[in-house]
C-alpha cells in the first residue's frame, strides 16, 4: 500500500473506531427521528375542542355555522341573540363552559368589525378556522341582503382551480424535487463545515504534539495533507451513508407502522387539495380526489430524480469538501491552537456562509441570474447547483462547466495548500499572518 494510502487508513480508522463517532452516528439520526416522531404524535392527538359562544343580537347568522368536518372540527359554535357584556362573560357561571366569546353587532354590515374574547390563548389554526367559518357565514348574509340566493353566492364564491403547468407535458412539477435539492444542499453545507474543520483540528493537534515532525521524516507533506483530507472525507461519507440508512428505516417504520394514515400520500393530497370553505361542494371533492389518486403520489414516488440528485450530492460534497478542506488545512498549518484559528478562518467561513444565504434565496428563483452565476463559482457551486438541478433549470453544458471549474480550482488550491502546509506545519511559537502565508506559496 502506498504511503498516502497508509495515511488515509490511519485517519479513517482512528476516527471511525472512536466511541464519539459511533455515538454521534447512531444518536443523531435517532434523536432527530425521536423528536420528529414526538412532534407528529403530538400534532395528531385530540386537542381540546374550543366552545365558541357567538353573541348575535341581529340574528345575522340565523343560529348556523356551516361546518365542513363535524368530526375533527377544532371549534363548536353556540348562539345567543342577546348582547353579552364582557364582565358578565368573565364571571357568570352559565358562561364558564365557553372558551371564546365573539360579538357580532348588527352594524357589522357596514363597519366589518368583529371582536372576540378568549379565556386562554387558542392555536393559530383554530383561530383561522373560527374566523373563516364566521366570515363565510356573514358573507352569505350580505349576499342575501343584496338579493343573491345562497346557491348563486356559493357558485360565485367557489375558488378557481388555478394551476400553472409547463408547456411541455412531459415535464412534471419540480417543487418536491426542489425541496429535496435544498435539503441536500443543507447537508453539504453542514458536512463541509463539520469535516473541513476536522482537517484543521487534526493538523493543529499533530502540529502541537510534534507528531508531524516524525511523520514528515518518512512521507512528503503533500502526501500527509492529502491523506488527512481524504481519510476524514471518507469518514464523512461513511457517516452520511449510515444516517441515510437509519433515516430510511425510520421513514418506513412511520409510514407502515406508526402513522399509516398521516403519512399516506392520499392524506397529503387531501390536505393540499383545493378547498372553497363551503359545504357539499362536489366539484372540489372530485378535484381533490383526482389529485389524491394521481398527481401527488406520482410526484412523491416518481417525480423526484433520486438517482441524479444522490449522485451529484456525492460529487459536489467531495468537491466542496476538497475545496474547503484544503483551505482549512492551510489554516491549521499556519496557527498553533484552535483559539488562534478563529480570526484566520473568517475569510474562509464568510464565502461558505454567503453561499448558504444565496441558497435560501435561490429556492424562489432557481433560474435567475444569481442562481446561474453562483452555481458556477467554485466556493458556492456545491451548495447552489443541486437546487438548480432539482428545479430542472440546468443544461448539461452548465453542469459540465461547473464541475470543470470546480475541479480546476480544487487542483490549484490543493497545490497551493501543499506548499503552505509544507512550511507551516514545522513552524511553532507564533500565528502566521496572511502576508506570510502568501509568501510561503513562492517557496
Amino acid at each position: 500500500m502506498s504511503k498516502i494510502g497508509l495515511i488515509i487508513k490511519r485517519e479513517y480508522g482512528s476516527r471511525v473506531r472512536k466511541k464519539s463517532f459511533l455515538v454521534i452516528t447512531v444518536l443523531v439520526p435517532l434523536l432527530i427521528g425521536a423528536l420528529g416522531f414526538l412532534a407528529m404524535w403530538m400534532s395528531i392527538q385530540e386537542t381540546k375542542k374550543v366552545n365558541v359562544l357567538i353573541s348575535d343580537p341581529g340574528n345575522l347568522c340565523d343560529g348556523k355555522i356551516f361546518i365542513t368536518d363535524t368530526v375533527n372540527a377544532p371549534a363548536e359554535f353556540y348562539f345567543v341573540n342577546d348582547v353579552i357584556a364582557e364582565d358578565e362573560f368573565q364571571v357568570a357561571d352559565r358562561y364558564q363552559r365557553y372558551d371564546l366569546l365573539i360579538g357580532i353587532q348588527p352594524e357589522v354590515i357596514t363597519n366589518k368589525a368583529i371582536k372576540g374574547l378568549y379565556r386562554e390563548k387558542i392555536s393559530a389554526n383554530t383561530e383561522h378556522y373560527i374566523r373563516n367559518r364566521i366570515e363565510l357565514r356573514l358573507e352569505e348574509y350580505f349576499a342575501l341582503d343584496q338579493g343573491i340566493t345562497l346557491s348563486e353566492y356559493r357558485r360565485i364564491r367557489q375558488e378557481f382551480n388555478f394551476k400553472l403547468e409547463n408547456i411541455d407535458p412531459n415535464i412534471q412539477d419540480t417543487t418536491p424535487a426542489q425541496i429535496v435539492g435544498f435539503i441536500f444542499s443543507i447537508f453539504i453545507f453542514i458536512f463541509i463545515i463539520t469535516y473541513a474543520s476536522q482537517v484543521m483540528r487534526g493538523v493543529i493537534e499533530e502540529k502541537t504534539s510534534r507528531v508531524v515532525e516524525i511523520l514528515v521524516s518518512s512521507v512528503k507533506p503533500l502526501q500527509l495533507m492529502m491523506g488527512k483530507i481524504i481519510g476524514i472525507g471518507l469518514v464523512g461519507l461513511t457517516q452520511f451513508a449510515i444516517w441515510i440508512a437509519i433515516i430510511g428505516v425510520g421513514l418506513v417504520f412511520m409510514r407502515f407502522f406508526a402513522f399509516q394514515d398521516v403519512m399516506d400520500p392520499a392524506v397529503f393530497a387531501e390536505m393540499m387539495g383545493p378547498a372553497n370553505g363551503t359545504q357539499n361542494d362536489l366539484l372540489d371533492q372530485q378535484a381533490a380526489q383526482s389529485l389524491k389518486d394521481s398527481e401527488l403520489i406520482y410526484l412523491i414516488y416518481q417525480g423526484i430524480p433520486w438517482g441524479t440528485l444522490i449522485s451529484l450530492f456525492v460529487i459536489y460534497f467531495i468537491g466542496g469538501y476538497l475545496f474547503y478542506g484544503g483551505l482549512f488545512a492551510v489554516i491549521g498549518s499556519a496557527v498553533d491552537s484552535e483559539t488562534d484559528s478563529q480570526q484566520v478562518m473568517m475569510p474562509v467561513m464568510l464565502p461558505l456562509m454567503f453561499s448558504y444565504l444565496i441558497g435560501v434565496m435561490v429556492i424562489s428563483n432557481p433560474g435567475g441570474p444569481a442562481a446561474i452565476w453562483f452555481s458556477q463559482i467554485p466556493f458556492s457551486s456545491p451548495i447552489i447547483m443541486l437546487q438548480r438541478i432539482a428545479a430542472g433549470t440546468v443544461s448539461i453544458w452548465e453542469l459540465i462547466l461547473s464541475l470543470t471549474i470546480l475541479a480546476a480550482t480544487i487542483f490549484v488550491i490543493l497545490v497551493g495548500a501543499a506548499k503552505i502546509y509544507r512550511t507551516g506545519i514545522l513552524m511553532y511559537g507564533k500565528k502566521a499572518s496572511w502576508k506570510e502565508i502568501f509568501k510561503w506559496l513562492r517557496y
